[in-house]
């Protein structure tokens, strides 16, 4: 994460953000180091960190909010507890409380209803984590949970994550590095649970890491360590395959194909370095990588062009390399226009 980016941070902005949120909830060595160096970096947000930290803690139990009725005694309550407040200068749905925070929070006054209002927006609501063409994101998950996503990939989960399973849906891909909340393998409960949805496929792992790459109506998975579990949940007959480390299964049209063994496990996740690594690869699957994570524009001359093959091992970083060691392995000229790239 970008320390900058929380250079002039308020308690509000603290609230509103996932990955302080889930820094508070479920703090890691790596999240507690990270927002050290913030607080160290920018003193002024430190006391924001304080704020929001209290707030989220005082109210991650908070009711979920069913009709207005319901909404306004959750802030009755919360008044109550802070003390007097003063009503707003607009009119606004629902009074939002300010005060000068002194016995809680000491701190300067904040607008904590606003605070507290993006904080149950964000566990209330569907989350979406985006990324564009290019881009490597990762995604620290409220159970402390890690996913790195690819260039080009949305994932996503549902309100109140985390209360009753665990459960994400994937479009693109992701590395996923799943905290283990289960000590009894033959007694899961619902929240121990984690569930990957990748169209009709569901990926069920304990603890574990893996990569998913979910494009074109097919979804590749890899298993680097643990054990996972995949069903086709669209089938008549749900079936279901348990993968050991080094697996990979491809599945497609309903189907899940046999069980490959990787000699490297490790390379699935190559594209995290803004590497490419192919082995024995048609030069439509090798360009199709630039399509799907990086948003190029692919157009051939001539279809049959497409089922060219590199034989052996390719290992580049970049697009200029890759592509000059695809013109010069297959006799091919390669145009590059911007986003647009033309095969002869």
């Amino acid at each position: 994460m970008d320390f900058a980016k929380y250079a002039s941070f308020t308690t509000t902005d603290l609230l509103a953000d996932d990955d302080f949120v889930a820094a508070v909830l479920r703090p890691t060595a790596e999240s507690t180091y990270f927002w050290q160096q913030v607080a160290e970096r920018y003193p002024a947000v430190q006391v924001a960190m304080t704020e929001a930290t209290s707030v989220i803690r005082a109210y991650r139990t908070q009711d979920t909010f069913s009709n207005q009725a319901r909404q306004a005694a959750v802030w009755q309550r919360i008044a109550a507890e802070i003390g007097p407040v003063a009503r707003p200068t607009r009119q606004l749905p629902l009074p939002l409380p300010r005060r000068r925070l002194a016995r809680v929070l000491r701190a300067a006054a904040v607008a904590l209803p606003v605070g507290l209002g993006s904080f149950a927006l964000w566990y209330n609501q569907e989350q979406r984590f985006q990324t564009a063409f290019g881009e490597l994101k990762t995604v620290v998950l409220p159970d402390g949970t890690s996913v790195l996503l690819n260039g080009n990939s949305v994932l996503t989960y549902q309100r109140g994550w985390g209360k009753n399973s665990r459960e994400v849906w994937l479009q693109g891909e992701g590395f996923f590095r799943v905290v283990h909340l289960n000590t009894d393998p033959a007694h899961i409960k619902p929240t121990e649970r984690f569930v990957v949805h990748c169209y009709d496929l569901s990926i069920e792992v304990l603890g574990t890491t893996f990569n998913v790459h979910n494009r074109r109506k097919k979804v590749d998975v890899g298993l680097v360590s643990g054990k996972i579990k995949l069903t086709d949940t669209a089938a008549t007959a749900p079936t279901s395959l348990v993968l050991a480390p080094g697996d990979y299964v491809e599945y497609a049209a309903h189907t899940i194909t046999a069980k490959q063994k990787l000699a490297h496990p490790e390379k699935l996740t190559t594209w995290s370095k803004r590497q490419f690594v192919f082995t024995n690869a048609r030069l439509v699957d090798i360009l199709q990588t630039l399509e799907d994570s990086y948003g190029y524009q692919i157009k051939y001359a001539d279809n049959a062009i497409k089922q060219l093959k590199i034989e052996g091992e390719i290992q580049v970083t970049g697009v200029a390399p890759l592509l000059e060691i695809i013109s010069t392995s297959l006799h091919v000229n390669i145009y590059q226009n911007g986003k647009q790239i033309i095969v002869h």
